[in-house]
């Protein structure tokens, strides 16, 4: 009971602490109260576990649990706690963005260990706004930590931490790592790079993610270490997951080659060693690995790891979309625009009173004797009005589309690999919604299985989800499923793509168990369909020459690809020339 009058004693004393926190910032800034959790089960409802506060990125909050407040001792630092956390909101890592860019910088710098990169930006985000308030605005973050301290929490990592923090507040060694038994001349060394990179990046915070990485490293390679470590600064984690709920965050699937270039071993700089030259210092950097356009994107794989770790409730079928439709968006036709030169005649419509500043040819002088035998300007003088009879607008319409991929086993997975022919097929399904068409998608893996959009379709979300699935079956696109669509004439026309390779031919030539081959088949799905068909072979040009010929009699067009990455420019040309008009 007495427990739970202190809690609720501290509630008062926090809420009026609020405005001087935010006054350590900025005396203009508009930030939501915190949310203040009276008990642990609150806190865990909030999402706050392992440390007594967090901030939400997604929604601008930030919560307290004042039940673990009260037992670790921390009523009295109110000011210090509010304004590091509102520090987190407004200057590290401020933004879902920065945070992703901070995460994706660390990650270069943890070569096998990327899990651990989301404590490691915390703690740097930690470091920079602590820093800030201990000695700008002399706060008494020390006193905090002295405070959390005790001999359960040291460890070699713990020891590290607390080291840089003597070191960057001039603090007496053992002020804050107070247990002198894990001091060693290696974490004195890296305690004081770790103090200077953190002074020399105050201002230009992402730039320094990746050196105090690589700083960390060591202390984090072994896997019981890390565990040991993590358990004992998990009081420190309240931005671990900051962005959780957030939705996708557009821009990240590009290289961030200045980010790359910045990870950089300081201990290497201090010895005047070069970044290849070995010297048991185990540390290394990820290898760039650019995909896709121009090699200038990560790949889908660790595209989808990194913002597992800015939201770890993202939902995974939707990353890989946003990652195919961000690579897709700079090839996408423009949105049409509609000029029209309408042909119309003027019909007469009504009266108006004829001023003296309009022309005079416009007095109508029949109505105006009819109104009135006296003619008086502006009064009695009439004029008619006319409107327009526009004819009817001769408009263009789109032809819907059907893309179908092969999916086979010897396709790559677009989840795991970048996929080109994934690629073509969102450009041109983005670039036909976008022209006001309709698309089918089909995945084909035959004999196998298959994965096809409810006919033809507007939703981008479904289009793109069946689009970027994945079967692994069978050895080639099944004609086969060209009947439902295209067997019957349907009521809008469209264009048939297939994107696949030789196989096709083996497809083709295959029993049907009926009377009516594939090779029938595929030439009545054309007719029916209205539009183009196009058979994107990943072959050279001379194999299968006569069964080519014989597609290309029926109307089939054959563009060949010898290269997957050929296909991005046939999906640019096809799109240009089928939906880029006006």
């Amino acid at each position: 009971m007495s427990n739970q009058f202190e809690i609720e004693k501290t509630l008062a004393l926090w809420k009026s602490h609020w405005q001087q926190a935010k006054l350590e910032w900025n005396p203009f800034l508009r930030l939501q109260e915190p949310i203040y959790c009276l008990s642990h089960q609150a806190a865990q409802k909030e999402g706050l576990t392992g440390s007594f506060a967090m901030i939400r990125l997604n929604d601008h909050r930030i919560v307290i649990n004042l039940q673990e407040i009260v037992e670790r001792g921390l009523t009295k630092y109110a000011v210090e706690i509010l304004a590091h956390e509102i520090g987190h909101h407004i200057f590290t890592p401020a933004n879902l963005y920065d945070n992703a860019i901070l995460l994706n910088r660390i990650r270069f710098a943890l070569p096998g260990i990327e899990d651990r990169a989301p404590m490691v930006s915390n703690l740097y985000a930690d470091f920079l706004i602590n820093d800030k308030l201990q000695r700008i605005t002399k706060l008494r973050m020390s006193e905090v930590y002295q405070a959390i301290n005790s001999e359960d929490n040291f460890s070699e990592f713990w020891t590290l931490m607390m080291r840089t923090y003597e070191y960057l507040w001039r603090l007496n060694r053992g002020d804050l790592a107070t247990n002198l038994s894990f001091h060693n001349k290696k974490i004195d060394a890296d305690a004081s790079l770790l103090a200077s990179l953190l002074r020399s990046y105050s201002k230009n915070w992402i730039h320094g993610g990746g050196r105090f990485a690589v700083l960390l490293y060591p202390y984090l390679m072994e896997d019981n270490t890390f565990e040991d470590a993590r358990k004992k600064i998990l009081i420190l984690l309240d931005a671990e997951d900051a962005g959780l709920g957030a939705i996708a965050i557009s821009g990240m699937t590009e290289l961030d080659l200045e980010g790359y270039d910045q990870v950089i071993d300081m201990r290497k700089e201090a010895l005047g060693l070069k970044e290849q030259e070995k010297d048991g210092l185990q540390t290394d950097r990820n290898k760039l690995g650019g995909q896709g356009p121009r090699n200038g994107y990560m790949g889908p794989g660790n595209y989808i790891d990194l913002m597992k770790q800015v939201n770890s409730k993202a939902n995974e079928q939707l990353l890989v979309n946003t990652y195919y439709k961000e690579i897709a968006l700079p090839y996408l036709i423009d949105f049409p625009v509609e000029i029209s030169e309408n042909i119309t005649l003027d019909l007469p419509e009504g009266l108006e009173t004829w001023d003296i500043g309009d022309a005079i040819e416009e007095v109508d002088w029949l109505q105006s004797a009819i109104l009135s035998p006296t003619v008086i300007p502006g009064l009695t003088t009439q004029k008619r009005t006319y409107g327009s009879d526009s004819d009817n607008e001769v408009k263009e319409n789109p032809l819907n589309v059907y893309i179908g991929i092969d999916c086979s086993g010897s396709m790559v997975n677009p989840i795991q690999n970048f996929s080109w022919p994934v690629l073509a097929a969102t450009i041109i399904s983005l670039s036909a919604l976008r022209a006001g068409a309709s698309v089918m998608g089909c995945l084909s893996g035959e004999p196998g299985e298959y994965l096809e959009t409810k006919g033809f379709i507007t939703d981008e979300v479904d289009l793109l989800t069946t689009l970027t699935s994945y079967l692994g079956t069978g050895y080639a696109y099944g004609i086969e499923r060209l009947r439902k669509p295209f067997e019957e004439k349907p009521s809008v026309k469209s264009h048939i793509i297939i994107v696949t390779d030789n196989d096709i031919f083996s497809m083709l030539d295959a029993d049907t168990q009926t009377s009516q081959t594939y090779w029938e088949l595929a030439e009545i799905a054309l007719k029916n369909a209205g539009g183009h068909g196009t058979m994107v072979l990943h072959s050279q040009p001379d194999y299968n020459k006569d069964l080519v010929i014989r597609l290309q009699k029926m109307g089939w067009n054959v563009y060949y690809v010898t290269n997957e990455d050929e296909l991005l420019k046939f999906a640019l040309e096809f799109s240009q020339q089928n939906y880029a008009y006006v």
